[in-house]
């Protein structure tokens, strides 16, 4: 290749490059959590949602949070804090949280079971320029409790229950049906003695 077509090479790939680099913008919209309690609030949409869904007393909690605007902007780095009460009393307040890109994880442990107050305040709201507030009710339950509400639900669970039930019955209906054969038999005897 000619040293005359190196200009014209470099500047090509340098277009194309500089043109292909603005086609990928990157929009950065917060999934919605499956499974998760809405609200709406002001321009914003709230979802939450814990894992394990039933949270558990004593045990460690996942807090999953998705802000999300109404109208479709781009959140980024939203201050928000999370304040978690019971009957009124405090039992956590987090610093302001940047929550990047709607999405926020924050784990805590309920020590005791109730119902529980989870509030999100947006901190300085775009919109309005205040702290705006959402509450959300979390129930947390005894962990002996959440094991057989969680089994309930679960699959393997029914299944061993439907068999365990079946195999009494099968048990049973055999166990009768041999009573009834012996009490016939026994009749017939009787029957026999008392004709001779």
């Amino acid at each position: 290749m000619s040293a005359r077509y190196w200009p014209v090479l470099v500047t090509s790939l340098l277009m194309l490059w500089s043109f292909s680099s603005n086609l990928n913008v990157i929009h950065a919209y917060a999934d919605s959590l499956r499974n998760a309690l809405p609200q709406r609030i002001g321009n914003y949409n709230v979802e939450l949602k814990t894992d394990p869904v039933t949270p558990l007393a004593g045990q460690s909690t996942k807090i999953l949070l998705k802000i999300s605007s109404v109208n479709g902007d781009d959140l980024v780095d939203l201050p928000i804090i999370i304040n978690i009460s019971k009957d009124g009393v405090n039992q956590e307040v987090t610093h302001p949280i940047y929550v990047p890109y709607g999405h926020s994880t924050h784990e805590f442990t309920f020590k005791d079971p109730g119902t529980y107050a989870l509030d999100v305040t947006i901190l300085d709201d775009v919109y309005t320029g205040q702290n705006i507030t959402v509450t959300f009710p979390v129930n947390v339950v005894d962990p002996l409790l959440g094991y057989f509400s969680s089994s309930f639900a679960s699959l393997p669970f029914i299944a061993t229950v439907s068999s365990i039930a079946i195999a009494i019955g099968v048990i049973l209906f055999y166990g009768n049906k041999k009573k009834r054969t012996r009490n016939i038999e026994d009749t017939r005897t009787t029957h026999k003695h008392k004709r001779s």
